[in-house]
């Protein structure tokens, strides 16, 4: 089922939007309402993408004993947003949830 509202709705289920403001960056938007459904889809898979490159650069570490710089500069930075990703994740279906409701 497609979950398609408005900022407004949002508000009125008693939810911040953006709650997050990297919402903002995956949020996809169909004729000025706001698809929650596609909106989890894509941050999930994004998710997805920065806990491979987590995993990765692990496996990297166990399988040659390097440190994670070694591996990649950008460590910090693929699991602070796989965090914030979650974050928003979480959120998007705090909301979904209240719909089901």
């Amino acid at each position: 089922m497609a979950y398609i509202l408005t900022k407004a709705d949002i508000i009125l289920l008693g939810f911040d939007w953006p709650r997050y403001p990297l919402i903002e960056e995956y949020c996809v938007q169909e004729n000025g309402k706001i698809n929650l459904s596609k909106t989890l889809e894509k941050t999930r898979s994004a998710r997805a993408y920065y806990q491979k490159k987590l995993k990765d650069a692990y496996t990297f570490k166990m399988q040659t004993g390097a440190d994670y710089s070694d591996f990649s500069n950008r460590y910090d930075d693929y699991a602070s947003m796989e965090r914030k990703l979650g974050e928003v994740v979480t959120s998007i279906e705090e909301i979904i949830r209240a719909l089901e409701e």
